[in-house]
């Protein structure tokens, strides 16, 4: 039987490592690792709707196996939660970037439904998912409670990017800005304006709409002149 020589096994024994490093590299963190599986999901429930995708098809679609993915998420109700959580963590975000504290009050508010129909149109995929199907994970009962922030495991994204819309609603109508004695129904009704706009062009993009900068500020101008005190 032929010996091989040094140079086929220092070969070998290279290639050998490679291999191992390579192995390695595709152990990612596990942060890293969830946001990849968040991804991977995102994708496929967008593409062939949330009811025909299982776990044992993403964890493909991420190149792990199915008992892998179980080691991040418990179900794929627990992947749509943090998708949802992500999405509404961006709007928080994106909200305060836009704050600008020199407007006033109504001004700065105005800016601020504005930058929730930019936001919802920017991502409309996630968009769809969190607040256009049978499994949206939308702010719930209780959004009127303020949020428990003592533990991250009790933070939700979601109650609280509408607590930041009824709180501003709340005090433009306690300070006499915009009329009306019902911040419940009015932050209801505002939120309902800005995700009907959202939705419509999300879902009906053959519709030859006119320029979505004019059509959002006319909608907008419609709402607040209707919110202003008369007289």
């Amino acid at each position: 039987m032929p010996k091989k020589d040094h140079r086929s096994l220092q070969a070998t024994s290279v290639c050998g490592g490679a291999a191992r490093l390579t192995a390695r590299r595709r152990r990612l963190p596990p942060a890293e690792r969830r946001e990849q599986i968040i991804a991977a999901a995102r994708d496929l429930f967008t593409t062939r709707g949330v009811d025909n995708v299982s776990m044992r098809k993403i964890a493909t679609r991420v190149g792990i196996t199915q008992a892998a993915i179980y080691q991040h998420f418990e179900d794929k109700a627990a992947i749509l939660f943090a998708l949802s959580e992500g999405f509404f963590q961006g709007m928080i975000a994106n909200f305060v970037a836009r704050l600008d504290p020199t407007l006033e009050p109504l001004a700065a508010f105005r800016a601020s439904l504005k930058a929730y129909v930019e936001y919802g149109l920017s991502r409309p995929e996630e968009y769809r998912l969190v607040f256009m199907t049978s499994n949206s994970q939308i702010v719930g009962t209780g959004h009127r409670t303020p949020p428990d922030m003592s533990g991250e495991a009790q933070s939700d994204a979601g109650k609280i990017a509408f607590s930041i819309l009824h709180d501003r609603v709340r005090e433009l109508v306690e300070t006499g800005q915009i009329r009306g004695n019902d911040p419940d129904a009015m932050a209801e009704a505002i939120w309902a304006a800005g995700h009907g706009i959202v939705s419509l062009l999300i879902t009906h993009q053959t519709f030859e709409w006119t320029q979505t900068d004019r059509l959002v500020e006319t909608q907008l101008d419609l709402l607040f002149y209707g919110l202003l005190p008369r007289g």
